[in-house]
């Protein structure tokens, strides 16, 4: 009997306890640095974005659109022979966004060489305990092997045509020189299409952007993608709506309608997409932190793109209903 009354008074006391607010503040909270930059080894300009973790018990939507959070840093990139000095430069962010609509970017007037490794070193002279500093390896712009480069139409060089309807497979090599070891950690792979949508007498251009799809780098060796039957075909149907518009595009022998692009993500971007990709995470699993960012957060990294133009051919341009193209005599079927 007297040990069911200390039971008892045991379970009063857990219940007198146990309160429904809960401390969201991590006592070791501190601010630190956030850090997004791509180096994109095509483009003449490169950009970083800076900004402040912040903690606060009030609603973090509310905080984040009332408060700046950029940061005045001197943001350098250096190859260890090369140094170059960051410009900021005034971001305004879509006015219906919860965050303040003001930021900053920061602009390096460069090319990354592929194979060179670049750290970024970002300094706040009025709080030296902000410091960060990060480093990639920007990777080869892939080799693509499969669809070539160029084909013959009769006599002149065209771009090669492709059967939506059948399997696709795409072969690419993660630089030209194949002795070379691969410096990407993965790939993604992507298609755009442009296109022109009648309206009466004007036509409103557009570009379908299909993908990303993103794979693992296999080693130094052949990379191989195979597109299923009609995968990309029947993306790009369901995208040509409304269906009682016309609907064109320029099916010359050498037109940029049709592109397919790889691009090489080294090691640090790659492991970062593939962390916050909500395909790899459910309800239960605890998303690990993945940043490359010392004494910060965030992720620096860089990337390499390679593109191939292609056409198609006469029944995937009847099924995607363009240039008014006439059915085929031989069988043709989205089904």
């Amino acid at each position: 009997m007297l040990r069911q009354s200390y039971a008892k008074l045991a379970f009063s006391l857990i219940l007198i306890g146990c309160r429904t607010e809960v401390e969201l503040v991590a006592p070791e909270a501190r601010e630190r640095l956030v850090v997004y930059g791509i180096l994109r080894a095509e483009a003449d300009t490169q950009y970083v974005r800076i900004g402040r973790l912040f903690v606060t018990k009030e609603d973090a939507a509310a905080y984040a659109a009332r408060t700046d959070l950029s940061v005045a840093a001197q943001v350098k990139l250096t190859d260890g022979t090369h140094t170059w000095t960051a410009l900021p430069e005034t971001v305004i962010k879509v006015p219906d966004k919860p965050f303040f609509p003001v930021q900053v970017a920061y602009r390096f007037i460069m090319r990354p060489a592929p194979r060179t490794q670049y750290t970024l070193i970002v300094e706040v002279p009025e709080k030296p305990a902000l410091n960060v500093q990060a480093s990639t390896t920007v990777p080869s712009p892939p080799y693509i092997a499969r669809p070539e480069s160029l084909t013959y139409l009769g006599a002149l060089p065209a771009y090669p045509s492709l059967d939506l309807t059948k399997r696709n497979v795409i072969q690419f090599f993660p630089q030209s020189n194949t002795q070379l070891p691969s410096l990407a950690g993965g790939y993604e792979i992507s298609f755009s299409f442009t296109y022109g949508e009648v309206r009466g007498n004007d036509t409103l251009w557009r570009t379908l952007y299909i993908g990303p799809r993103r794979i693992p780098s296999t080693g130094s060796g052949i990379q191989v993608y195979t597109l299923q039957d009609k995968e990309l075909l029947t993306t790009a149907y369901s995208n040509l709506y409304p269906f009682s518009y016309p609907y064109v595009y320029d099916n010359s022998r050498l037109s940029r309608a049709w592109s397919l692009q790889i691009t090489a993500l080294d090691t640090a971007l790659y492991n970062y997409l593939r962390v916050n990709d909500p395909a790899n995470t459910d309800f239960t699993t605890v998303k690990p932190e993945y940043t490359n960012v010392q004494n910060g957060l965030g992720v620096f990294g860089s990337m390499a793109t390679a593109r191939r133009y292609f056409r198609i051919d006469s029944c995937s341009e009847y099924l995607l209903r363009l240039n008014n193209a006439p059915r085929p005599a031989t069988p043709c079927s989205l089904e």
